[in-house]
């Protein structure tokens, strides 16, 4: 059988610009029923497609590979994003609410410190998939490698550590994050485009339309729609989103105070 490999994509987005905005968010995420059952049923169903996936040979999920020649000779892949994908960030979050600050780098490399961040809730039934599959687990992150004389991507290595404390484990070249090379940086089509040349990828899991659609993070909301419109037959297929109303390139191009971007009768 092939071999397979799953490619994990990770974003490390900005917060709102009021802790307090996201408050509402952040409490659906961490305590609703309703978003343990969209866990559920999304690696569920993202599981039951890999293994349709698998034994088709024009089956890509990259935009980076479409009309790509010789796709069905390469190792096969899937992405899988890390922030709220596969591990879980909502401790943080939770602290910025409570102690009324807002997101920063320092705050952030405070929390990863720690390295006790939780799996998301059911991730493991796609990762048991692919093992069973025989499945090679890679990862993109967004979270900066800043090098120093010692290690040239020092939170690849923190992030390593930390996903060894709930058994999960990854080979240091099948992780890719953010500034690793010059332009590999917050669009993520680059990176794709690196492993696009060495895996067919089968599948992308994430919390964000920028970990599958190029370019989408800078685009207006309405343009954004059309573009998730645009590729709809790729949404619960080969392309799986986790819901995060609590950060990422949504809010991004959104303005501060979000009354402003409602719309009523």
């Amino acid at each position: 059988m092939r071999k397979l490999a799953i490619l994990l994509i990770s974003t490390c987005l900005p917060f709102f610009s009021s802790a307090n905005e996201s408050a509402s968010a952040v409490a659906w995420m961490q305590t609703s029923a309703e978003y343990q059952a969209i866990a559920s049923q999304t690696f569920k169903t993202a599981a039951e497609q890999l293994q349709k996936a698998v034994f088709d040979d024009e089956w890509v999920a990259a935009i980076e590979q479409f009309g790509q020649k010789g796709i069905n000779q390469l190792p096969n892949a899937i992405i899988l994003d890390l922030d709220d994908t596969l591990i879980s960030t909502l401790a943080y979050r939770g602290e910025l609410i409570q102690d009324n600050d807002q997101h920063n780098e320092k705050l952030f490399k405070r929390w990863m410190n720690l390295e006790k961040a939780p799996l998301v809730p059911h991730v493991l039934t796609l990762i048991e998939k692919a093992s069973s599959l025989g499945v090679t687990v890679l990862l993109i992150s967004d979270r900066i490698c800043q090098p120093n004389p010692r290690d040239p991507c020092p939170v690849k290595s923190q992030t390593l550590r930390m996903l060894k404390r709930v058994s999960i484990g990854f080979p240091k070249d099948h992780m890719f994050f953010r500034g690793e090379y010059s332009d590999w940086n917050k669009d993520q089509s680059s990176r794709r485009s690196f492993i696009a040349q060495r895996y067919r990828i089968l599948m992308i899991i994430g919390d964000d339309a920028n970990q599958m659609i190029p370019k989408i993070s800078a685009s207006p909301a309405n343009t954004r729609k059309k573009l998730a419109a645009q590729y709809n037959e790729m949404w619960g297929t080969r392309w799986f989103l986790l819901p995060n109303p609590a950060y990422g390139s949504w809010r991004d191009v959104l303005p501060n105070n979000l009354n402003n971007a409602i719309q009523g009768y």
